[in-house]
């Protein structure tokens, strides 16, 4: 089993179309709703583990600039937009298992435990606990959620695929986590992360929704954290919702539900439209949240928000919940797909 290799491609003609942003400080906030609620409009919007079970099979690590993604296998059959073919965004063919790999099996443990631990080439059947330090999934597959336990325990996944399927929780969490050149997809929320996360040049996508369930999705949430940046991504909640109320809430949604929100960078990503959703974008701003207005350091620059059918990104606009004034926070060259400055408001 492999994937399709293929070269990436420089941002392209929608970065250089940014353009110099207002720096007049206001909050975009929901004054009626609770701004986590997702949009109803339109109908229906509805060889083994190394350094465990067996012999090792790492490789050195590549860098960034060195490992291309690629096209992985499996069932997935959403596809980036034409502004994700069309810059050079995360996507199908730039993302997952490298060509030319094939996966062996998995016969290692399930639940991680022992530090340094090597996944490479393998497709894992299974969910997977991380309660170990350094572990590193490389150039795999994974059919199942992963999560991450303990806050001296750290993930690095590359040029991988997971798919958390059917799963009503997070395929990708929660703490020291990095994630390269990967697809993930299924489950409630692509990625959540609460503490020292860096997702880069990954395309976050698909998420699941059962019929009579009223689940929130997101591509990327964080319901109070610290120390996180999102990087040259394709962010997509995509999945229509149902006639419950479930749906999806954002393609990045930041709350101030369990702690602050500190020291996030975002920036160079894609936010793919979806009038299916509420906004592309929730910036952590909310006095009905318990930490709604401890947000600082939020800095959101360069990124590309689609307008979709109806022209806002979202539902109800581009982003609300964003505190130009509060300290740290920065929003900068950050254009609608068209190539027009974005401020907070719009």
């Amino acid at each position: 089993m492999g994937g399709r290799r293929r070269r990436r491609v420089a941002l392209g003609a929608a970065l250089a179309l940014l353009a110099a942003v207002a720096a007049a400080g206001t909050v975009a906030a929901v004054a009626d709703r609770d701004t986590d609620r997702v949009a109803t409009t339109g109908g229906d919007p509805g060889a083994p583990a190394a350094n465990g079970s067996g012999a090792a099979t790492s490789s050195a690590a590549p860098r960034a600039s060195e490992r291309l993604g690629a096209r992985p296998t499996g069932p997935s059959t959403a596809t980036p937009s034409a502004a994700a073919r069309a810059t050079g965004f995360p996507g199908a063919g730039n993302t997952g298992v490298p060509d030319g790999v094939r996966l062996g099996g998995y016969s290692g443990p399930c639940t991680i435990t022992r530090a340094n631990t090597v996944i490479d080439r393998r497709h894992v059947r299974c969910s997977l606990v991380v309660k170990a330090a350094n572990v590193v999934i490389r150039s795999s597959r994974v059919d199942g959620t992963i999560r991450l336990e303990g806050e001296s325990h750290s993930l690095r996944v590359e040029d991988s695929e997971v798919d958390g399927g059917q799963a009503y929780e997070h395929t990708v969490g929660f703490e020291n986590l990095t994630v390269l050149r990967s697809e993930i997809r299924g489950g409630q929320t692509s990625v959540n992360c609460y503490r020292n996360c860096l997702v880069q040049d990954s395309w976050l996508h698909g998420q699941y929704l059962p019929d009579g369930e009223d689940w929130h999705l997101n591509a990327f949430l964080s319901n109070g954290g610290s120390d996180i940046r999102l990087v040259h991504n394709t962010l997509a909640c995509d999945r229509r919702g149902n006639a419950s109320g479930g749906g999806c809430t954002a393609d990045v949604s930041i709350f101030g539900d369990f702690g602050p929100n500190t020291n996030y960078t975002i920036r160079d990503n894609l936010f793919v439209a979806s009038d299916q959703m509420s906004y592309c974008l929730y910036g952590g701003f909310d006095e009905k949240k318990q930490y709604g207005t401890q947000v600082s350091g939020i800095v959101v620059t360069g990124n590309v928000f689609e307008r979709g059918g109806n022209g806002r990104c979202g539902s109800y606009g581009p982003v609300t919940s964003y505190a130009r004034s509060a300290p740290g926070n920065e929003w900068r060259d950050n254009v609608w797909s068209d190539g027009k400055p974005l401020a907070p408001s719009s």
